[in-house]
């Protein structure tokens, strides 16, 4: 029984994660503006003792001549490249929403996420309510 409450805990956090990148990533793609920046530094966060990532920190002017710096909310390992220029998407409306303009990141990552959720829970359900019988190895 714990098994299966895990895969649905598990697979709702993927669902809601997935959900809201999308909602992000759909709405940067509907209304926002597309341009070019750069990479000012790198912002360490540990993980533990697993290590860590880099998270970018840009820099790049709106279309009304506005400098936003703002640190990017995906990381990486190895750092990107400081002075490495990006093309990002920011919201005019609220331009410290910017993400890197990436197909993968705006758009697959969050399908795959609410595929995986929803096929997750599904099946974490159907073994909770005993429709089937995956996680019974003993028999």
């Amino acid at each position: 029984m714990a098994t299966e409450l895990l895969l649905v805990i598990v697979s709702g956090i993927f669902l809601l994660v997935g959900v809201k990148l999308w909602q992000k990533g759909n709405h940067l793609l509907l209304n926002g503006k597309k341009t070019k920046a750069v990479i000012f530094k790198n912002n360490f966060k540990s993980s533990g003792s697993n290590g860590g990532l880099y998270y970018p920190v840009v820099r790049f002017t709106t279309q009304k001549h506005e400098w936003i710096t703002k640190e990017l909310s995906i990381g990486y390992s190895p750092a990107r490249s400081e002075g490495e220029k990006i093309e990002v998407i920011y919201d005019p409306d609220q331009p410290t929403n910017v993400e890197i303009n990436a197909t993968f990141q705006l758009e697959i990552l969050p399908r795959l996420l609410v595929a995986m959720g929803g096929v997750g829970l599904v099946l974490g359900l159907m073994e909770y309510l005993e429709f089937i019988d995956w996680f019974n190895f003993s028999e």
